[in-house]
């Protein structure tokens, strides 16, 4: 065995600790603010499908950082938080469900009658873009 390729093998592999990271820290909380700014500027149902993506969102960041600060990650609530979490779309545990819930509520708003400052939806489906793709590529 060539000494090379067995260092490579416990490196993480980088592509996947970029994923892991934005789907940890960045994705939820940029489609959430994406969404914030569309309740105040569009109209009807719209605003309401922005609305559900805001508390959708606001529920995964609060399950992601309110147990470990308060100190409560291994009670009951924490165990709840953890769930909410790690629900999966594919896989269980894999924790997709909840950022592909935040994008498609999110692309619902784009839909729906009140829309305004198109652009918001450009920047969603560049983040959604990047990020789904990320995680394609982490499953082949």
């Amino acid at each position: 065995m060539n000494v090379s390729n067995f260092s490579t093998l416990f490196e993480p592999n980088n592509t996947i600790l970029t994923f892991l990271m934005i789907k940890t820290f960045f994705f939820i909380e940029v489609i959430g603010a994406l969404a914030l700014l569309r309740i105040f500027v569009a109209k009807g149902p719209s605003r309401l499908a922005a609305l559900a993506t805001v508390v959708i969102a606001f529920i995964g960041i609060a399950a992601k950082y309110v147990p470990p600060i308060a100190g409560i990650s291994g009670t009951e609530v924490g165990r709840m938080a953890s769930l909410i979490l790690n629900q999966g779309v594919f896989n269980a545990g894999s924790g997709m469900a909840l950022p592909v819930l935040v994008s498609l509520l999110f692309a619902l708003s784009y839909r729906l009658q009140g829309r305004k400052w198109w652009r918001l939806d450009h920047l969603h489906l560049l983040c959604a873009l990047g990020f789904f793709g990320l995680w394609v590529y982490t499953l082949i």
